[in-house]
């Protein structure tokens, strides 16, 4: 019998083959899954295992080493970047409840998060952010919306808005850049890095001085 007797007397050819009355396709016959079998089981070309081992691996090693993972909202005009581990929650926005006797441009009061109340911040004006004009409106994220996003570092935790929360993205290191060390402004000591995304340019911020700041201007 020839060895691939399917394409010759099988459904792919003339169909002569007496067994077909029996088990109807060649899919069901034990020739044609022993040929299968003995396809599987044939020894590897040289260095084969090696190879793809290698290719694996260096994919593995490119996506942890050539990217950082980074929190991506906006505030404003401005879009920002946190490291990704510093987030906690992200929720549609929640009704701030003031402070009593005290009135802060930073500190905007608390926040009840799933029972938790929490302290919430107005990044926008510890950063000295503007509103965003009235023809810059459209999304650079369709699909994303104005959110409250629960950020920690350690057993501290702070709640901010946003006007718009992207998400989490992977950046590829050869889109992030040192950032300009002369500026005054509050933003650029802040900024660590800019990342470019979707032909922005993102100022990714530096979690410790952040959290730095929050606690000294909030005492």
């Amino acid at each position: 019998m020839s060895h691939d007797c399917w394409n010759q007397i099988g459904v792919r050819g003339d169909r002569t083959c007496l067994t077909l009355e029996t088990v109807i396709h060649c899919h069901n016959c034990p020739v044609y899954s022993q040929a299968g079998r003995g396809l599987l089981d044939r020894p590897a070309p040289p260095d084969y295992l090696a190879e793809w081992t290698k290719r694996l691996a260096g994919d593995r090693l490119q996506q942890t080493e050539e990217t950082l993972s980074v929190a991506l909202f906006r505030l404003g005009a401005e879009w920002l970047a946190l490291p990704g581990d510093v987030l906690r929650q992200v929720l549609p926005p929640s009704p701030v409840h003031s402070l009593p006797h005290r009135r802060d441009r930073v500190l905007r009061g608390l926040v009840n998060v799933r029972g938790q109340l929490l302290l919430c911040v107005a990044l926008s004006d510890l950063l000295g952010l503007s509103a965003a004009p009235a023809d810059a409106a459209d999304s650079l994220a369709p699909g994303s919306y104005a959110r409250l996003v629960v950020m920690a570092r350690g057993d501290e935790t702070w709640a901010f808005e946003t006007d718009e929360f992207y998400g989490l993205h992977r950046c590829p290191l050869p889109n992030i850049h040192a950032a300009p060390t002369h500026a005054s402004k509050i933003l650029a000591t802040l900024t660590q890095n800019i990342l470019h995304w979707r032909d922005q340019h993102v100022s990714y911020l530096n979690r410790d001085r952040l959290f730095d700041i929050l606690q000294q201007q909030t005492l």
